[in-house]
């Protein structure tokens, strides 16, 4: 599975990231790969490889051989007086591990690396989402600060045919002050929009521990983009991260209960020496042998915990999966809501009201409609506008929520 380029496939699929002569501009891709080089939680992963692989060598290991001396039969009574009668032994020892535990050792470190690496992956999914999102909400922001600018410009187009009429005397100065008191409030919303601004593109660069450096972003939301159907969101539901993070925990918890096993068996220990009869003046081969007996497992408490907690992930697997497809469902209900309400609003009501402010206006030029109405026409195009961004602001939203949950890309087709 993709897990590196899942975000990045949607984003490069949803937000046209063609690069714009304006310095300073900051594409998707820039911001993937400032992250993927700085970001904190991500650079940590090299130094939990190295200690992945300092345990896989420590599992394989084995016991070290043991040398030792035995000095006995001295500075006793009678005959054991001094050292007359001492008897020194020299031996050499080892312990044979048995049962597999070696082998079960360097499974379960492997199993225990293989687990970081995935983890690893989903780590760097969150991450590339969540600056998917930081990202996406600059691009909503211009996209805000641009609407902004078109209310600013109509009511400017509005003042010139009210300054018209009161010179003529058709109008009173009242309705020049409206206007002016409108253009204030836009101006007002202006400057709250850069404020935003100014957050959204900190707390994107927030992502890779810096400053920004950049002016805007590159992207918008103008582009065409399909719907998943219900049978993709389910079947990618089986390649979620969530999901697979427990198959990880499960697959860890077997090697584990496969190296308490092998703990739980005996080891024998060998060993071969030489003693020296002091007395007798005699030397002779010693050769010892042991094994201890296992009446009763001793890992018999650890291996009934392992195996419960390895149950308990079979359970959660079970849950997980049925919540994600729940979750996916209802994200993908509302995504097709907001796409219906979006066609309705570009197909049959911006065009009304579109039309509606051009005849408002005439009208007031020729003295049929009041200023009021053409105010209220105008501000009907403007509501149906920032509907128009909002809603595609939530369908991305959603898209990428869906992204990030199954770890599947649905546009990749596109790209």
């Amino acid at each position: 599975m993709k897990l590196l380029y899942f975000v990045i496939a949607v984003l490069v699929g949803l937000l046209a990231t063609s690069y714009s002569a304006i310095a300073n501009e900051l594409s998707l891709r820039e911001a993937f790969e400032n992250v993927l080089r700085d970001n904190p939680i991500l650079k940590k992963y090299p130094y939990q490889q190295r200690m992945a692989e300092a345990e896989k060598l420590q599992a394989s290991l084995r016991p070290n051989p043991v040398i030792g001396f035995e000095l006995e039969n001295f500075a006793g009574n009678g005959e054991s007086q001094g050292f007359d009668s001492a008897q020194a032994t020299l031996s050499f020892s080892q312990l044979i591990e048995l049962g597999g535990k070696r082998e079960q050792r360097v499974e379960y470190a492997n199993a225990r690396q293989r687990q970081r690496a995935a983890e690893f992956n989903y780590e760097k999914i969150e991450i590339l989402a969540e600056t998917a999102y930081r990202f996406y909400e600059v691009v909503r922001l211009q996209q805000l600060a641009e609407w902004n600018s078109h209310q600013q410009q109509r009511l400017d187009s509005a003042m010139q045919i009210v300054k018209e009429r009161v010179r003529s005397g058709a109008v009173p100065p009242s309705e020049a002050t409206k206007v002016s008191l409108q253009q204030r409030q836009v101006s007002v919303q202006s400057e709250e929009i850069v404020g935003k601004l100014d957050q959204a593109r900190a707390n994107l660069s927030a992502m890779w521990a810096a400053q920004p450096n950049f002016t805007g972003v590159v992207g918008n939301f103008d582009q065409s983009f399909d719907i998943p159907s219900q049978a993709e969101v389910e079947q990618a539901v089986n390649q979620a991260p969530e999901f697979l993070r427990l198959l990880d925990s499960e697959r860890l918890l077997a090697a584990k209960v496969d190296a308490v096993k092998a703990d739980a068996s005996a080891d024998l220990n060998v060993g071969v020496g030489i003693r020296y009869n002091n007395q007798l003046n005699d030397a002779g081969l010693v050769i010892q042998a042991s094994m201890p007996l296992q009446l009763s497992n001793p890992n018999q408490g650890t291996l009934e915990a392992a195996q419960t907690e390895r149950a308990l992930i079979f359970e959660q697997q079970r849950l997980v999966r049925e919540q994600l497809r729940v979750h996916v469902k209802s994200l993908l209900g509302r995504i097709q809501t907001n796409y219906r309400y979006l066609k309705s609003i570009q197909a049959d009501l911006l065009p009304l009201a579109e039309q509606l402010v051009d005849e408002t206006t005439d009208g007031y030029r020729r003295g049929i409609h009041s200023l009021l109405v053409v105010l209220d026409a105008q501000d009907e195009l403007a509501q149906l506008e920032y509907q128009t961004l909002e809603r595609r602001s939530a369908i991305h939203q959603d898209i990428l929520e869906l992204e990030r949950m199954t770890g599947q890309s649905f546009l990749e087709s596109k790209l």
